[in-house]
């Protein structure tokens, strides 16, 4: 592993990056900087770039290989959208410190898409569409001020978050059918009366 033992002060030192195989850590190391932990079979690991040691050594962490090595992050964020199901939202592919709806590097492990629309109807389906990507995008959340049926209560209530609203119910799921009159929404539950079907 040590070439520079090996060949003496004589030995000249190839420049590229080769992949660090003496600890977990995934990332690649510049020949022209660490050259006391050089293998002795360097020509065969070395690469031209970051990247391409990143690619063919760790490609199932790629981005953390890019980001422990000091490679170029910008390489590595492709500003795309992915999801985040613990916080049901869509994020992009970019540094945290990047601020906005950046989520952080992506895992490999992940798919991508153009745009947080496209994220929110594929991985957040539930959802509705304006909320996830209002949520997504750090908007605010407003709905669609349509009616729809709250079962439990057997009421009509409107598709918003207003607390000055006296009926609005929180905001719809992708799936609750919406009406876009409180009287058409109470012909769905019938068998309550007018007077009783809004919160109002």
């Amino acid at each position: 592993w040590d070439l520079i033992t090996c060949t003496g002060d004589a030995g000249t030192v190839p420049s590229g990056f080769y992949p660090n195989w003496g600890t977990s850590e995934t990332k690649c190391f510049n020949s022209t900087e660490t050259p006391e932990t050089l293998p002795y079979n360097l020509k065969i690991w070395l690469d031209t770039d970051i990247e391409s040691c990143c690619e063919r050594n760790f490609n199932w962490a790629y981005n953390d290989c890019i980001y422990l090595s000091s490679g170029s992050l910008n390489i590595a964020a492709t500003s795309k959208w992915y999801v985040n199901h613990q916080e049901e939202i869509c994020q992009k592919d970019c540094l945290k410190n990047g601020g906005g709806s950046c989520g952080g590097l992506v895992d490999p492990w992940k798919t991508l898409f153009d745009t947080s629309a496209a994220c929110c109807k594929e991985k957040l389906s539930w959802i509705t569409s304006t909320t996830c990507e209002s949520r997504s995008m750090l908007l605010p959340v407003v709905g669609t001020s349509q009616w729809y049926v709250d079962w439990p209560s057997q009421k009509c209530v409107k598709d918003c978050a207003d607390s000055s609203d006296v009926n609005c119910g929180g905001l719809a799921s992708q799936f609750d059918p919406k009406y876009s009159s409180s009287s058409e929404c109470c012909d769905r539950i019938w068998y309550v009366g007018q007077r009783e079907c809004t919160l109002g």
